[in-house]
């Protein structure tokens, strides 16, 4: 088949949520298939990314924008009714070479990543489309307002309700949808009326895979939080640990660390920073290593949605998890089996104390994740149903519908 492949971000290198799950698609389909990509760039970085990417799609579009030229979108959008993260993503360049390979190339299929790509390929007709909505974005907006002071918490509110009116009408626009977790289908299928997958994360198991037992040293005591540390959710969840969790930890076992690694943290984030008891990494060129020193990962996350790739990647790596219900949420794992998930601060702490003290413990929930995520969230095999989803498969999307619960 000819696939137009569209995505919000750079999808390489794949180290954040919003570049993994696209940029395992490409890869997965461009092996049997003709793949073309439209994709964003903002940065000089990403500029050079994209031609990492050539080597696994070399029909790349690229549309560049700047830092100036999205936020005006973005406040244009917002005045004229419209959703203002759409405005965001939009690029006037990239819609017009998305406009010329639809008039030029005869695609057999479209597939879009997440909702505000959609307007690019909405009104187009000829070619079946899916919509990989990933997650529920409308919800997520909703969730934010729910926590944040006005006047933030109106904006939130706006844009979630004018989000959930993008995503039903372009629900009507695609021939199907996908998303990654049962939750997010349960949530749109409320208004979308066109048939939704479940499609979940999964996790690339030959990267992620622990050091030989010679080459990795668990550092006693230490626990590890991955994750874009500028994004929302992953800031709450980290200044919510520190401040709530880790004070009932240290009750125990003072001389605990915390390992906050990820990318961009905000000042927020870096305010917690405290000497070698509460280290901040900022961005770094490989985790695994830092996976690999840690005897516990944690997730309490009080806001998510869709799918978690942080516990996974911490299952795949041997690293026992302890999660927050949020974190939780999607992942094909038996609680108190695959990894250990509490609600309550005190709860949490209580779970990560047992883990750091118990050896025979901690081997238990390590070989238990990583056998989980090698079952049910092998890339390859989930993809193989979003293949037959692009290839006309509605018998996979019509069996999935919503749960009663």
């Amino acid at each position: 088949m000819k696939i137009l492949f569209l995505c919000h971000r750079m999808p390489y290198p794949p180290k954040r949520g919003g570049k993994i799950r696209p940029f395992n698609m490409i890869r997965h389909l461009s092996r049997s298939h003709e793949v073309t990509v439209a994709t964003l760039a903002r940065t000089p970085q990403e500029w050079a990314d994209a031609q990492e990417l050539r080597r696994y799609c070399p029909d790349l579009h690229v549309g560049r924008v700047s830092w100036l030229g999205s936020w005006a979108r973005f406040g244009l959008f917002g005045l004229t009714g419209r959703p203002a993260t759409f405005g965001y993503f939009h690029s006037p360049a990239l819609s017009r070479s998305v406009q010329r390979l639809l008039a030029t190339r005869g695609f057999d299929a479209i597939l879009v990543h997440c909702s505000s790509m959609g307007p690019y390929v909405g009104t187009h007709r000829g070619s079946r489309k899916v919509m990989d909505f990933g997650d529920a974005d409308s919800a997520k907006w909703t969730e934010y307002s729910k926590t944040a002071s006005f006047p933030f918490s109106w904006g939130f509110r706006v844009e979630g309700q004018r989000v959930r009116e993008a995503e039903r009408r372009l629900g009507a626009q695609f021939n199907a949808c996908s998303v990654n977790a049962p939750r997010e289908r349960d949530e749109l299928a409320s208004y979308v009326r066109t048939p939704i997958s479940v499609i979940p994360n999964g996790v690339d198991l030959e990267y992620f895979q622990p050091a030989p037992t010679s080459g990795r040293g668990h550092i006693r005591n230490r626990i590890i939080f991955t994750g874009n540390m500028s994004y929302r959710p992953n800031v709450d969840a980290v200044r919510h640990l520190v401040a709530a969790v880790l004070p009932w930890i240290r009750r125990e076992i003072p001389d605990v660390q915390l390992y906050i690694v990820g990318m961009d943290p905000s000042p927020a984030v870096r305010r917690l920073a405290d000497g070698d008891r509460v280290v901040v990494t900022g961005r770094v060129e490989d985790v695994r290593p830092h996976f690999d020193s840690a005897a516990v990962a944690v997730a309490p996350l009080r806001v998510a949605r869709g799918l978690q790739n942080k516990v996974l990647e911490a299952m795949a790596m041997r690293v026992p998890v302890v999660a927050s219900p949020a974190a939780f949420e999607g992942i094909s794992a038996v609680a108190g089996q695959d990894l250990l998930v509490a609600t309550e601060a005190r709860e949490f702490s209580r779970d990560v104390v047992t883990l750091l003290r118990d050896p025979a413990a901690r081997e238990r929930f390590a070989a238990a994740g990583r056998a989980c995520v090698e079952s049910n969230h092998n890339w390859s095999r989930l993809l193989e149903r979003l293949e037959d989803l692009v290839a006309g498969g509605d018998q996979l999307a019509a069996s999935a519908r919503p749960s009663s619960h």
